[in-house]
């Protein structure tokens, strides 16, 4: 219980987070399903239905790891709470934008988003609770 204490005090969590998600793009870029890619090119339902992407976008990765890296530098410069609550947020909201995609995204082979959930998952937990109760109990 003393390293999860010791693991919210610090920057490292996030800043891990932050630069998992910011390497996604490189690492493992958002593909097309193959379900949406089997409707044919020709195909007027193609024309109006957005492709299906599994794992997260490049414009999502790039946003959840500039707040997470945010996050990170205002615990670095010395703000526990604020940086705290500003992590357990952006963290719970990563979760609600791309954590169900996640767990579809194993129907693929694709383990990186669920990866990148259960990381977000984590620090929405700590940090979440080091802001909410001022600290563990």
């Amino acid at each position: 219980m003393d390293t999860l204490k010791d693991l919210s005090t610090t920057p490292y969590l996030a800043a891990a987070n932050s630069l998992m998600l910011l390497a996604t793009p490189v690492i493992s870029p958002a593909v097309e399903s193959p379900v949406s890619s089997k409707i044919g090119s020709s195909s007027i339902l193609r024309l109006w239905s957005r492709p299906k992407f599994v794992g997260p976008s490049t414009k999502t990765s790039l946003l959840f790891g500039s707040a997470q890296a945010l996050g990170s530098w205002i615990i670095y410069d010395g703000d526990l709470e604020s940086g705290s609550g500003f992590l357990g947020a952006w963290s719970a909201l990563y979760l609600i934008v791309g954590g169900r995609g996640s767990v579809k995204a194993l129907r693929y082979g694709r383990v990186w988003p669920l990866t990148l959930s259960a990381m977000a998952a984590t620090s929405t937990a700590l940090y979440t609770r080091r802001f909410v109760a001022g600290g563990f109990t």
